[in-house]
């Protein structure tokens, strides 16, 4: 099993002038047929924009159904980008107990996909931990434990990728490898390739 993801922090504000359609063409077109996946941070509006631009390429822009399910103003900005190699099974947004940042609220987006070719199901944990300015290290490891306390199913391969805003690996039984970590009852070879590609594969 193969999949190559890749994460980026689109700082998509209300207030700033990115072109989504030139940035969604960057990201893949620059990337042809080397990802699968995007995990995206930052996406904050302008959500049919996105939508659009991603299916332009093929792709399927997936974000929270509903943004303000905690005390948040602009929302997660989490988001998940898929390539036409993959179907979407299920996705949720779990926003953290500890902790909040401006503009907007930490958590994680949990999106389970299907290899449409080959069958198999993939879990991605698209995750956005407190920013470093507004908070020590231990909201963050309070953070991390609600996570791992929360995805307590290892049976279903599983990739968390996204903001981690530290060095450390708070996430207790999980493995970081570059800028991935996956359950350590999992044996994955996750290879950094260029662009900030992650090549994760489950042997």
């Amino acid at each position: 099993m193969d999949i190559r993801l890749t994460s980026c922090n689109v700082n998509c504000f209300p207030w700033s002038s990115i072109s989504i359609r030139q940035k969604v063409a960057e990201l893949v077109n620059e990337n042809q047929n080397q990802i699968d996946i995007i995990a995206l941070q930052g996406v904050w509006c302008r959500h049919p924009e996105w939508t659009a631009a991603f299916a332009e390429h093929g792709w399927t822009f997936v974000r929270p159904a509903r943004e303000s399910q905690f005390a948040a103003f602009f929302g997660s900005g989490l988001a998940v980008a898929i390539s036409s190699r993959w179907r979407l099974l299920d996705s949720r947004l779990y926003p953290f107990i500890s902790g909040i940042d401006i503009p907007g609220m930490n958590g994680w987006f949990r999106v389970d996909l299907e290899n449409v070719a080959r069958g198999y199901h993939v879990r991605l944990l698209n995750v956005s931990c407190q920013l470093s300015l507004l908070g020590g290290e231990e909201i963050r490891m309070a953070q991390s434990r609600q996570l791992t306390e929360t995805e307590i199913e290892r049976n279903l391969p599983t990739l968390l990728t996204g903001e981690f805003n530290t060095d450390e690996n708070w996430f207790h039984g999980f493995r970081r490898q570059g800028n991935c970590l996956y359950p350590a009852v999992q044996s994955w070879i996750i290879q950094e390739m260029a662009d900030s590609i992650q090549l994760c594969r489950l042997v």
